[in-house]
């Protein structure tokens, strides 16, 4: 049997030759492996380092392209047995729609980094939809989206009207198209070779190298300034990088007989095979490298906790030590690892170390929501030590307000239905945090007000933002508390000292939880809090060391 068939992709029976056998291996044996890395990958979806990046659209961009890539890789081997419309087909839906939620997945980098430098600015939430009939609640759901959709739903939805657009168009010339039927009324009948070449193959075409040509580099532009950690530009670079060489030479291939040669053995659609290849890797390897690292990270940490309590156990450590302000060295690296307390001071009374924090997290970990939970907790628990322990108020008087705020904590980070950014905390906590403020959500979120409650950033006892306090371009709150002890609260009447709730709040007339309290959110904090500790604090202490060191 001769490795190559002197023929070559010539329409005359199967090409079972070396080659063609090769072929088909490597579309069985590659497919495997991408279906094996998607399921790892899907696995992990929800880990707090990808769940950003949309993995179910990442694994469906990179599934629908492999579709694409296992039909191309046989049509050497078929040699004619595969119909000319049914390449049509997958050649005007496949390819596109692939390169299509490609280009979406990857514009995550851009949308992620816009959304994080609005988290301490805007009050923002997703409102719920109502309607007493089944037409008013979807008619007022698309309603919402169009006026409140934030710049990621848009694109998105952009992205769904190009595929619609797509498919009609080549419905419309499938049809009207006698290469493909008996019924059109364009075109003349022709052979399977011919069959390939034509006008009615330009569309497919155009569209898959709009998003190549034109959305690609656009991207690449607007994210040239994002320096984030996780070399996630990088990887969005190299990704779209890789998806532009193959329309030239498929056109080339298809419109020119100075590759009739090449053509015999490479048809003219493998040459999209080493781009989608690269772009399939690149998406699936980088998401699992970067978890493959962070629970890398996590076990040195738990093995630097454990080896701490076992010092300490001994006596080695010192009775009094403690792992909150001792800095520990992990084994692997032999990096010194902040200690907790540092952050906890960073979150609580240093302004200038917390701004840098902030707009590092936003910046290069893009995970600031986790941080602005923290913030907001810290003040929740606050303003309740402040009015009931040092104002000596009745605990009727304003539990129905602060409830009014935790539920605003809630839906602004917390809850998935109406936060963009929700925070990442066990199953358990957010069904305990769900039971407490879902009801009292869901009444607020359908009842949206236009604007957001008047001088309140999530909670009413904010600061007022000091644009001269700022990191960069992105104008951060100052650390300021308000001390005030009972001396100080008598000069000041009980009705400007304890909030009052608005009697056209949805929640006027809203019954408090009885286990409401001031603990509410400890559990997902000491969760959220361990998480900023374990990594993006640690990374964002060993830039400081390497900018003051280069400095």
């Amino acid at each position: 049997m001769p490795f190559l068939n002197p023929g070559g992709h010539d329409f005359i029976g199967a090409n079972l030759d070396g080659w063609g056998i090769l072929q088909m291996v490597f579309a069985i044996v590659y497919t495997l492996v991408l279906l094996v890395l998607c399921a790892l990958l899907w696995k992990q979806r929800n880990h707090p380092i990808i769940r950003m990046r949309k993995i179910p659209m990442a694994i469906a961009a990179v599934l629908v392209l492999h579709v694409y890539l296992v039909i191309v890789l046989i049509v050497y081997p078929l040699n004619g047995y595969f119909p000319c419309n049914a390449e049509f087909w997958i050649m005007s839906i496949y390819l596109p729609i692939g390169v299509g939620l490609f280009q979406a997945q990857n514009q995550q980098l851009l949308l992620i980094s816009r959304g994080q430098q609005v988290l301490l600015t805007q009050d923002v939430y997703k409102p719920l939809p109502s309607g007493k009939t089944r037409w008013q609640y979807y008619r007022n759901k698309f309603i919402i989206w169009c006026k409140s959709s934030k710049e990621q739903d848009a694109f998105e939805g952009f992205i769904a009207l190009g595929m619609l657009v797509q498919f009609l168009g080549s419905l419309l010339i499938y049809v009207i198209s006698r290469k493909f039927n008996a019924y059109g009324v364009v075109s003349q009948p022709t052979t399977q070779a011919l069959c390939r070449r034509g006008w009615e193959w330009a569309p497919s075409i155009i569209w898959q190298a709009a998003w190549n040509y034109i959305a690609g580099p656009y991207l690449l532009w607007k994210i040239r300034m994002i320096r984030d950690i996780y070399n996630w530009r990088l990887q969005t670079t190299l990704a779209i990088l890789a998806s532009l060489p193959g329309t030239p030479f498929w056109l080339a291939a298809v419109y020119s007989n100075s590759l009739n040669g090449v053509s015999k053995y490479w048809v003219p659609p493998m040459w999209f095979v080493p781009g989608l290849i690269t772009m399939q890797m690149i998406t699936v390897l980088s998401a699992l490298f970067q978890v493959w690292r962070s629970q890398r990270q996590a076990k040195e940490v738990d093995g630097a906790l454990n080896e701490f309590a076992i010092k300490k156990h001994v006596g080695i450590a010192g009775p009094n030590a403690s792992i909150m302000t001792t800095s520990t060295k992990t084994k692997n690296s032999g990096s010194s690892r902040v200690p907790m307390k540092a952050m906890e001071d960073c979150l609580t009374s240093n302004g200038l170390e917390y701004n840098a924090f902030y707009h590092f997290c936003t910046t290069k970990t893009f995970n600031g929501e986790n941080l602005v939970f923290l913030d907001r907790a810290i003040k929740f628990k606050l303003e309740w030590h402040r009015i009931f322990n040092l104002l000596n108020v009745s605990p009727d008087t304003a539990r129905l307000s602060l409830y009014r705020d935790a539920v605003d904590i809630y839906l602004t980070l917390i809850w998935d239905k109406t936060a963009n950014y929700p925070i990442n905390i066990p199953s358990n906590i957010s069904r305990d945090l769900n039971t407490l403020f879902q009801s009292a959500a869901a009444i607020i979120a359908a009842n949206r007000p236009a604007s957001p409650r008047l001088g309140s950033n999530v909670t009413p006892w904010d600061e007022p933002a000091d644009p001269f306090n700022s990191v960069g371009d992105h104008p951060l709150r100052p650390m300021l508390r308000r001390s005030l002890d009972k001396s100080s609260a008598t000069e000041i009447s009980e009705s400007e000292l304890v909030p009052q709730l608005d009697p056209s709040d949805p929640l006027y007339n809203f019954s408090v939880p009885a286990h409401f309290d001031d603990t509410c959110f400890d559990a997902a904090f000491a969760s959220i809090k361990h998480m900023m500790w374990e990594q993006p604090y640690q990374d964002f202490m060993k830039s400081k060391r390497n900018s003051a060191s280069s400095a």
